[in-house]
């Protein structure tokens, strides 16, 4: 996956003028897509990327602690190397990666669950940033890291709905996530053949 820090050249973004405006703010998907492919797994990891990617654009404060739905609190911060919270985090850490692509995977056609996104803006993880059409993440300090890094995607999918119901993919082996479905299909990845290829491009408006 290629990285990159400006906010309209996302990791495994495909080359979609129709659908991706040039100058368009993706810091939401970036930040989730970072998460994803490059899972911290420090405390001083974590610190940075919430600094980078929640704190900064002022979408957040940063939490001094993290939870998963099974685990206690791990302190987010910048202890030793070996300090005694960090295999409890990258196990946490581990843990909320899958529950976030697990939803993905369940986004994808057939199922369509997006009950995520339904969740995300009941909970108050996104709101409305202006612009009708355009959603941006404000999750809380004491919210699941899952649900943190979900509500990075949901304010993309809210705002770019047909983009992602295009180009999302999602490994159905292996979970692995891309946006180029010419070349494995939506449920494959380079390293697994798909078991389907689904071509789906519906307009829907936002869950309420």
């Amino acid at each position: 996956m290629r990285q990159a820090d400006s906010q309209t050249s996302i990791p495994t973004l495909p080359s979609a003028p129709s659908l991706i405006a040039r100058g368009h703010d993706r810091r939401a998907l970036l930040a989730a897509l970072t998460f994803i492919d490059r899972p911290p797994q420090s405390a001083a990891a974590l610190a940075a990327w919430f600094e980078k990617h929640l704190v900064a654009p002022g979408w957040m404060p940063r939490p001094a602690h993290i939870a998963e739905g099974f685990s206690e609190r791990v302190m987010v911060g910048s202890p030793a190397p070996s300090g005694p919270d960090e295999p409890a985090l990258r196990e946490l850490v581990g843990a909320a990666r899958f529950r976030v692509l697990v939803s993905l995977r369940a986004f994808m056609p057939p199922a369509s669950d997006d009950r995520f996104l339904a969740a995300a803006i009941r909970a108050g993880r996104v709101r409305p940033a202006g612009d009708a059409a355009l959603w941006e993440p404000c999750p809380r300090e004491d919210e699941l890291l899952s649900d943190i890094v979900l509500s990075l995607f949901a304010a993309d999918i809210l705002s770019y709905r047909e983009f992602h119901d295009a180009y999302l993919c999602v490994c159905k082996t292996c979970l692995r996530v891309d946006f180029d479905p010419s070349t494995s299909g939506r449920t494959g990845c380079p390293e697994h053949l798909p078991t389907a290829t689904v071509n789906v491009m519906r307009r829907s408006r936002p869950p309420i």
